[in-house]
């Protein structure tokens, strides 16, 4: 096994707490409040050392939300149960999903009222990077899909925008209940989007007792 350089481990928790302090800056105050004064404080390194690992304060910010949004993602994915029943395994992530983007909902109150970060073209790379995880998510929801329609569970639509429907669905439930605005419990906020999804998707005529 290679060994790691010094060098190496000091520029990976380098890196690591500039991410941590900027997420902790974007949660408590948003966007606007990230500068690079204010993360090397937070971080406790300076200032004209971010620039050795970021170019500038989008790179940066950019940065930060693709190490959560992979924290996410990893979060959802151990919910589901690959051997279950296309169904199950639908309910299961879109339980798992809003459970997670509970847990980061400081955070999460400031990504989804701004989301130029998302949507920001001239970010090039680091911009479209943030896109990959939203697809990875989606294609995950259209193989459910694919086969759940390939065994009659599920009425036969087409995966790919049903997928991006779900996905948006369970972000707006989620966003109800970061914002304050969801009057009952997760439990029942997430049982409701279920029993819609099923209205939505399953076939009546399925005769499969483990859909």
């Amino acid at each position: 096994m290679a060994r790691v350089s010094r060098s190496a481990i000091l520029q990976d928790y380098r890196t690591r707490s500039l991410l941590e302090s900027t997420r902790k800056i974007i949660a408590a105050h948003g966007f606007d409040a990230v500068t690079m004064d204010r993360v090397a404080a937070q971080a406790g390194i300076a200032k004209g050392g971010i620039y050795l690992y970021f170019r500038n304060k989008h790179e940066l910010i950019v940065a930060a939300i693709e190490e959560i949004a992979s924290e996410m993602l990893r979060g959802i994915e151990t919910r589901v149960d690959p051997r279950a029943s296309p169904w199950k395994r639908l309910c299961q992530l879109v339980c798992g999903q809003i459970e997670v983007m509970e847990q980061h909902r400081d955070l999460l109150r400031t990504l989804l009222l701004d989301r130029r970060h998302l949507l920001r073209r001239t970010g090039g790379g680091p911009s479209r990077r943030l896109l990959k995880y939203r697809e990875r998510h989606e294609l995950h929801i259209r193989k459910i899909l694919e086969e759940g329609i390939r065994r009659r569970i599920f009425q036969p639509v087409d995966p790919a925008p049903v997928a991006f429907y779900i996905n948006e669905m369970t972000v707006s439930t989620a966003q109800r209940r970061v914002l304050g605005l969801a009057p009952s419990s997760q439990k029942a906020e997430v049982e409701g989007l279920l029993r819609f999804l099923s209205l939505l998707l399953r076939d009546r005529q399925s005769t499969d007792p483990k859909s």
